[in-house]
Order: structure tokens, then C-alpha cells, then sequence
């Protein structure tokens, strides 16, 4: 049976990806910081299940949570990032609190997953779920979109490093579109939306297929592309 650890997996993708990778028989590791909503996802879940609270704000201790939970486990094979905030107020404090959830946590986590892969020679997978909001900066979600960007600029270089050096890690880039979680619920102007556990399955195969780039649902790889071929004039009209 394969071990998957999910980070953030106490609501929204997160939660509905544990659900998920449960029913297809994988032994699962939950963090977050809110023990009892941990709890119940375990109950939502017919494999084995561990939880550990943990903060991502707090990234050195976080780290060491993260090889406490691996001992626990007797070892993983995949490591999912999915904890992340958003904001779009301008608020130094708030956005702070972004870049440190959202980017250098997720660091974090990475860097740490792929030393335990590389040194104990395990063709496992790194999976970061980002955001169709890291393809271009955008005037309503600054430090959102830039720590998602900065997540698969991160993946990239991981995928670089491990062909290079030739471990059979692999590092997996989910960028979703818009998504029925607690982060969207009220905001406005948003299409395409789909249900947590439609994206947690799409989720789940592209995990399972081991991609690299995978957008949820899939055609937002056309808003993708739309976004990155806009002409800078006609872009800043938005």
C-alpha cells in the first residue's frame, strides 16, 4: 500500500483529496492546524489515517513535524502541499502571512521532501497544488499570485535537479482554476467553478499518472494560455 502525507488537508481540495486517495487504498499522513477538523476527514476516510497539527507559518517546526510524521508512518511515497491562503487587501501584515504559508512554507516542505527521497534513494513524488493565478501577476490577488508563481518556478527546478542527477523523483504541478472551497465561497466574478471532490478526482489520476503540469479542471489550460499570450497593454485593461 502507498503512503501519501497531505499538508493542509483539513477542508476544501485538500480535504476531498484525502477522501480520495483513501478510497483508492492509500495509507494517509493529514496535517493542519486545527486538530478536530482533522479528525473528522480521518473519519471520512476507510484507509489507516494519521494526523498532526501543524503551522505552516512556523516552517522550521513545521519541517520537524513533517519527519516525525514519516517515522510514524514507517515511510512515504508522495508528499502533498495544499496549504495556502488568500488575500487580496494590499495589508503588509495579511499578505505577509501569505508569502509565509504560501511560498517559504512551501519551500519548506519541498526541500525537505526531496532530501528524504534523494537520501534514502525512494523514487517518490512531490506534488504542490498552486494555481492557474501563478501564470500572470494580476492587480487583485498581488502577493497571492506571486507566491503561486514562486511554487512552480520551485517545482521546476526540482524536476530540473532530479532529471539532471537522475533520481526518479517526481514533481507534480497542479494549477486549479476556481474551485467550491471556504477560500472562493462569496467572491465574485468567478466561472468554471467545480466541486471539491470533481477536482480532488482529477487531482487523484494526474497524481497517479505522475504529470507535470496539470490543470483542474482541464480546460483551464485554454485561460492559461489565454493568459500568457495577452499583450501587456490589453492585459492591464483587466
Amino acid at each position: 500500500m502507498k503512503k501519501v502525507i497531505i499538508v493542509g488537508a483539513s477542508s476544501g481540495i485538500g480535504r476531498d483529496l484525502a477522501i480520495e486517495m483513501s478510497k483508492r487504498g492509500y495509507e494517509l499522513g493529514l496535517t493542519a492546524r486545527r486538530l478536530e477538523m482533522l479528525q473528522e476527514v480521518a473519519k471520512d476516510c476507510p484507509s489507516k489515517t494519521y494526523v498532526k497539527t501543524m503551522d505552516m507559518e512556523k516552517h522550521d517546526e513545521a519541517r520537524i513535524l513533517l519527519g516525525d510524521l514519516i517515522e510514524e508512518m514507517g515511510g512515504v511515497d508522495i508528499i502533498v502541499y495544499n496549504a495556502g491562503i488568500g488575500e487580496s487587501s494590499g495589508k503588509w501584515v495579511k499578505e505577509n502571512q501569505v508569502h509565509q504559508v504560501n511560498a517559504v512554507g512551501f519551500a519548506a516542505i519541498a526541500n525537505y521532501a526531496f532530501k528524504y527521497f534523494k537520501d534514502n534513494k525512494i523514487k517518490g513524488q512531490i506534488v504542490g497544488i498552486s494555481s492557474i493565478a501563478g501564470v500572470r501577476g494580476s492587480r487583485h490577488v498581488i502577493g497571492y499570485s506571486a507566491t503561486k508563481a514562486f511554487m512552480s518556478t520551485y517545482m521546476a527546478g526540482q524536476r530540473h535537479k532530479s532529471i539532471a542527477e537522475k533520481l526518479g523523483i517526481t514533481v507534480t504541478d497542479i494549477r486549479p482554476g476556481f474551485v467550491e472551497t471556504p477560500m472562493t465561497k462569496g467572491q465574485k466574478g468567478m466561472f468554471w467553478v467545480q466541486p471539491a471532490d470533481k477536482a480532488a478526482r482529477q487531482i487523484a489520476d494526474a497524481i497517479e499518472a505522475k504529470k507535470k503540469v496539470v490543470y483542474i479542471t482541464r480546460r483551464w489550460w485554454l485561460i492559461a494560455l489565454f493568459t500568457k499570450l495577452t499583450p501587456e497593454y490589453f492585459w492591464n485593461r483587466f
